[in-house]
């Protein structure tokens, strides 16, 4: 692998990231920076989409086209869905799809797909660097990631999700940047750390927990970065 690119949606999702890398220059294109450099010898770009999906989808292309990444890493917080998932635990993406896009929709109309596979090799130096940290303080989880332009705060909404798609999480980025990567033929992961529950104290637990979730999902990619 080349070139990685690394994504993250907030600016505390991506500052222990921009803390370890060399950075050689910073570009700015539509209005998204771009921080060009190296971490362990490795050829890295990190970038800040903002949140919703739009905003992912145009900082992948812009990568893709303009800095010829050869894989993407999505790193960041989100919402715990399944009942295994507890606060600040890890998911790795088995696949990412759009929940607010009826799966007709996505079946039929282009790129003909419900979801968009993660890498399986991307996913195994996930597993590995997890393994690396593990702890009794917290453990991880391969699944679906579903996003969508909300914050889910409603434990309705969380029941609907969990009967419709049964995911492991759910956040506002990673299904668009999965499905660019995707009709790119670009290799794609989503490494996300739990924040809240995605129900009705959802607020409180993500104020609370959003700093430590995103600093342990940029250590994961970190130490990805050292195996690839």
């Amino acid at each position: 692998m080349k070139r990685i690119g690394i994504i993250g949606a907030m600016a505390l999702e991506i500052e222990l990231l921009k803390n370890n890398i060399n950075i050689n220059t910073s570009k700015n294109i539509a209005g998204f920076d771009f921080f060009l450099g190296d971490i362990d010898n490795k050829d890295v770009i990190i970038t800040r989409c903002g949140e919703g999906k739009v905003n992912a989808a145009s900082c992948t292309q812009i990568l893709i086209d303009r800095f010829g990444v050869d894989s993407i890493i999505n790193t960041g917080i989100a919402g715990g869905l399944h009942e295994s998932v507890k606060i600040c635990d890890v998911v790795i993406s088995s696949n990412v799809t759009h929940h607010d896009v009826r799966k007709a929709q996505m079946e039929n109309c282009f790129p003909y797909r419900e979801c968009f596979q993660a890498d399986e090799k991307l996913i195994e130096f996930a597993v590995e660097a997890c393994e690396s940290h593990h702890s009794e303080n917290w453990n991880y989880h391969i699944g679906r990631i579903v996003s969508g332009e909300s914050f889910i705060q409603d434990i309705e909404i969380k029941k609907n999700l969990l009967r419709d798609y049964s995911p492991h999480c759910v956040e506002m980025e990673g299904s668009a940047i999965g499905h660019v990567a995707h009709i790119n033929n670009i290799p794609f992961v989503v490494i996300r750390s739990i924040s809240d529950n995605a129900d009705d104290e959802a607020t409180i637990s993500y104020n609370a927990f959003e700093t430590i979730a995103a600093n342990k999902s940029a250590e994961i990619v970190l130490s990805m970065l050292q195996m690839l």
